[in-house]
């Protein structure tokens, strides 16, 4: 049994992710592509129009649609556990499902060869954002199959496939190709996430697992104590952080569009902000990072918080560079916020025995309440304030301050376990683990440990013995005796009890 065992994890290393799981990231992979790409092809398409007598940008109202979508299909995380459950698993669901998905590529496209039709696209676009998010919803569960460092690639596979997807292949159609080609292929997208999902169904062990385990419910709590500020729910404190900074996206996401840039200068500036956000993601985020969303947090202020700030405060500059500079910086904190918003959602669900599919859905829904809200911002500045570098400054003064409030002063380091979530107190199992992760954390900086040698002590910590550590790791026994024997000549210690002692010293 234990060979049978071994032989499986290290099958699915050769496979690179767990057996079946590829199928259903192919498929959300492309159903997320279909989406965005309506909202990419719209704002391409998209400028000025007459709106009841008057010019309005209605590229804007394209974000705004894109959004409202997402907010729809995102509340889909609030269904309960077992409605989600059979949902994932009713193939007639999912048959109608993809009907309705061609039937929406088709009437964006009808809508594109109709500007007059502006109305068309954006509401075509609310309905793809709801139907494509709600599937993702579904699709996401299947993480609770991955390791941490399955996670880290499995995060930069998905955002970079999309953006390959659509800023690169679709990007280069709309300037290079008919009309047609871009709406074969969008179809074909839809065609191969059907294909991919309905043999999931049938074949992927990963997504039978995952929603085979027992998950907790996921509720808003108030937290003890005598004070106002104690009696604040969690999810105020969540949209404060998580809300203003996906406003501020918001924000700045709508601003840029009413300036006439060319397809290729603003995917440009999207391609780069994206290659820089996930080499620092991969520079910054380790699987030991992965099982503390303290770290994770920690990643937040150090990276987050400048580069978006940066962006802001460049909003002067960008009269004379066509907003580049700062759209650059901003998809780059845009997608390391996002890559590090899905990444807690796992850590969270995994340490409270919570679906995943459920935190990240309801972490994402109100980062998509907090863009929304942004872009209404944005719209209404826009339409009335006149965009020189005097309000470019006030707006990045405004930014900056509110930001540093959020960030600073809101005790965030307590709050760092819930605040990605809408999750219960941690049980006093969790808490303990969670105390002993940072332990392990200060004693890998402290004494210079490796990056393996610190997933070993990790581990070590959790009692798990060296042929036990070997199969997690897919190493040999050798290999983990030695990374073992390199940790106790660092930290000083001669045993597994001296090493345990040090573990658990405060």
């Amino acid at each position: 049994m234990a060979k049978t065992q071994q032989a499986q994890v290290h099958t699915e290393a050769r496979c690179f992710l767990p057996c079946g799981s590829v199928m259903v990231l192919i498929a959300l992979i492309c159903i997320a592509s279909s989406s965005t790409l309506l909202h990419e092809s719209a704002s391409w398409q998209l400028g000025y129009s007459f709106v009841d007598g008057q010019v309005h940008n209605v590229r804007a109202y394209s974000c705004d649609a894109h959004s409202v979508g997402l907010i729809l299909g995102l509340a889909a995380s609030f269904l309960s556990w077992s409605r989600l459950r059979s949902l994932a698993f009713n193939r007639a669901w999912w048959i109608a499902y993809f009907v309705v998905q061609f039937v929406i590529v088709a009437s964006f496209y009808y809508a594109l060869q109709h500007p007059d039709s502006w109305w068309l696209m954006v509401t075509v676009q609310i309905l793809g954002a709801a139907v494509s998010a709600l599937f993702v919803i579904v699709c996401v569960q299947v993480v609770r199959c991955l390791s941490p460092r399955q996670m880290i690639m499995t995060v930069m596979i998905v955002f970079l496939s999309m953006i390959a997807l659509v800023q690169g292949l679709f990007s280069a159609l709309e300037v290079s190709a008919p009309l047609e080609v871009s709406a074969l292929l969008h179809n074909a997208l839809v065609i191969i996430a059907a294909v991919s999902y309905v043999l999931a169904l049938g074949k992927s062990e990963a997504l039978h697992k995952a929603y085979e385990a027992h998950e907790q419910p996921i509720r808003a709590q108030v937290e003890s104590g005598d004070s106002a500020r104690h009696r604040i729910p969690v999810y105020i404190r969540l949209f404060a952080i998580v809300g203003l900074y996906a406003c501020v996206f918001g924000f700045m996401h709508v601003i840029p569009l009413a300036l006439p840039l060319g397809v290729y200068a603003r995917v440009v500036t999207f391609i780069i902000g994206a290659v820089v956000a996930f080499g620092l993601y991969a520079w910054t985020v380790r699987p030991a990072d992965v099982q503390n969303v303290a770290s994770i947090w920690n990643r937040f202020y150090r990276f987050v918080f400048p580069v978006v700030t940066i962006a802001a405060l460049l909003g002067p500059l960008t009269t004379k560079t066509e907003f580049l500079p700062a759209l650059v910086l901003q998809a780059c904190a845009l997608y390391y916020f996002d890559a590090l918003l899905a990444t807690a959602s796992y850590t969270i669900a995994l340490a409270i025995n919570s679906s995943p599919a459920q935190v990240f859905g309801r972490a994402f829904f109100i980062r998509a309440v907090g863009f929304f809200c942004g872009n209404m911002i944005g719209t209404i500045v826009h339409e009335n304030v006149v965009l020189d570098a005097s309000t470019f400054s006030i707006i990045g003064a405004v930014v900056f301050g509110l930001l540093t409030l959020v960030t600073f002063n809101m005790n965030s380091e307590k709050y760092a376990k819930t605040v990605w979530g809408l999750i219960p107190h941690e049980d006093p199992r969790a808490k303990m683990n969670r105390e002993l992760d940072l332990r392990c954390e200060e004693v890998s900086r402290e004494f210079g440990l490796t990056e393996r040698e610190s997933e070993i002590l990790l581990l070590l910590s959790r009692d798990k013995r060296p042929k036990e550590i070997s199969e997690v790791l897919v190493v040999s026994v050798a290999t983990v005796r030695s990374h073992v024997q390199g940790i106790y000549s660092k930290t000083g210690a001669h045993s597994y009890e001296e090493l345990d002692k040090l573990l658990n010293k405060r």
